[in-house]
């Protein structure tokens, strides 16, 4: 029983202004990550009420999503490190720049992109997916069409609640959250339930919800009683110095993250030759994953706005000591997820789907992500740790070549040629981890992730 009582311990800081932050920040930023979740959640929800091809065709085009938004989620870090930054160094002027220059930038990329993407809906979607089934391919369809313009104003929410967390504001970005999600779920509940709009609907609630919440960020990043106000420094020319900085790292955070989240397209291509139960039990799992990491995840954001303050002051010890607590912290939670992950799979899993073939086969891909949480902290919260320090070759580089050469190539040697199919897909993603690790942790343990903050150590 006293090492029990030890694991739920949670380290403590010899910093007490960064224990009261950290313990400040926390619940709004917990709140505010919920309410993201709970956006895909709801469509996920709703359209396995429809029927296990609906819910199957909404997962396949959730997870081109994912690449999209989340390219624009971590090309915002650029910009949201830099504000980070510049709050350390008690750079007022500075904090507005960023947060605009990167806002400008990010939007015009962003509407290029979701041109593309639109024109090209029909070739992505069958390019991929051909081997699904007929009923699958036409809902991922119409839902594809939908969902996609929501590319854009995802991108101005991420800016704003990113800018606004970063500058120590956490109540705002939770108050939009909140508002979001309420629009979505009564949208979601009328048109598609109600109205029987299918996963169109579940499309259209997800572009009105993100929508308003984009047009509230932007109208506080402009209100003169915010926190951070843009109105006088807003500009539509471009600052080459200040572009430069943000692009230096948005730009590898957002590669990698498109080759993350583009190896997870690749996955869902070999399982969506698996048929209709596994790829309904990978969005279940997925959904899982969601909800029961959603306190590590909460953690993990505070990494940009804690660490990159602590870089603001150019200071090697603070932001050291800063980095390794949170790296501690960090480590007990995942240790500790293992006990809420096993209680609670099965009554949430029965949240997502009735159908008892699909429920069970997400069981069996959930119970290996569980056995592997004491991997997720070094794998995921260190490239934030290194980004906020604009330290990103080393998180570009190898969590690229690792989600290729293992998480991928796993999933095809376990998933398709061994016959494990989603076990052996979610075996990989988590052998992947442990790669990770094997390269992030000795170059925490190093100084070179600090090098950019001076020449001058203070350690």
């Amino acid at each position: 029983m006293p090492d029990l009582v030890k694991l739920l311990h949670l380290p403590v800081s010899d910093d007490p202004e960064l224990m009261a932050e950290q313990k400040r920040l926390y619940p709004a930023v917990f709140v505010d990550q919920a309410s993201a979740m709970l956006l895909g959640l709801v469509n996920v929800a709703v359209t396995g009420t429809i029927s296990s091809a609906a819910l199957a065709g909404v997962g396949q085009v959730n997870t081109i999503n994912n690449v999209i938004i989340y390219f624009f989620n971590n090309y915002a870090f650029g910009g949201n490190v830099m504000v980070a930054q510049n709050v350390g160094a008690k750079n007022p002027k500075g904090v507005k720049k960023s947060a605009s220059q990167s806002l400008v930038l990010g939007l015009l990329i962003s509407l290029f992109v979701t041109a593309v993407i639109f024109l090209s809906r029909s070739a992505i979607l069958y390019g991929l997916y051909g081997k699904a089934e007929a009923d699958v391919m036409a809902y991922s369809l119409q839902y594809f069409t939908i969902s996609v313009l929501a590319t854009p104003v995802w991108f101005v929410y991420y800016q704003c609640i990113g800018v606004f967390r970063a500058a120590g504001d956490t109540k705002t970005p939770m108050r939009i959250g909140i508002i979001m999600n309420i629009v979505n779920i009564i949208f979601s509940t009328l048109f598609v339930i109600f109205l029987h709009m299918g996963p169109a609907g579940a499309g259209f609630s997800t572009l009105i919800s993100v929508t308003m919440a984009a047009f509230l960020g932007l109208r506080h990043l402009f209100d003169e009683n915010s926190r951070v106000c843009i109105k006088g420094e807003f500009s539509l020319r471009l600052e080459k110095e200040i572009v430069s900085k943000t692009l230096s790292v948005g730009i590898p955070a957002g590669i990698e993250n498109l080759m993350f989240n583009g190896g997870k397209v690749l996955l869902q291509v070999f399982l969506s030759g698996m048929g209709t139960t596994v790829i309904s039990a990978y969005q279940v799992t997925n959904s899982l994953i969601s909800v029961t990491q959603l306190p590590l995840q909460s953690y993990q954001a505070l990494i940009i706005t804690l660490v990159g303050r602590s870089a603001g002051t150019g200071s090697w010890r603070s932001t050291r000591a800063t980095a390794e607590h949170m790296m501690r912290t960090g480590r007990r939670l995942g240790c500790i997820s293992m006990i809420w992950k096993a209680l609670f799979c099965y009554p949430l899993a029965l949240c997502f789907s009735r159908d008892m073939a699909v429920v069970m086969t997400a069981m069996k891909m959930f119970a290996v992500e569980i056995v592997f949480m004491p991997f997720w902290a070094d794998s995921f919260m260190l490239p934030n740790v290194f980004r906020s320090t604009r330290d990103v070759r080393i998180t570009l580089l190898v969590g690229s070549c690792s989600m290729w050469a293992v998480r991928v190539f796993g999933a095809w040697v376990f998933g398709v040629k061994l016959g494990l199919q989603g076990v052996g897909v979610m075996l990989a993603m988590c052998l992947d981890w442990i790669v990770r690790d094997l390269f992030f942790v000795p170059h925490f343990k190093g100084n070179k992730w600090l090098a950019k903050l001076g020449t001058k150590s203070d350690l």
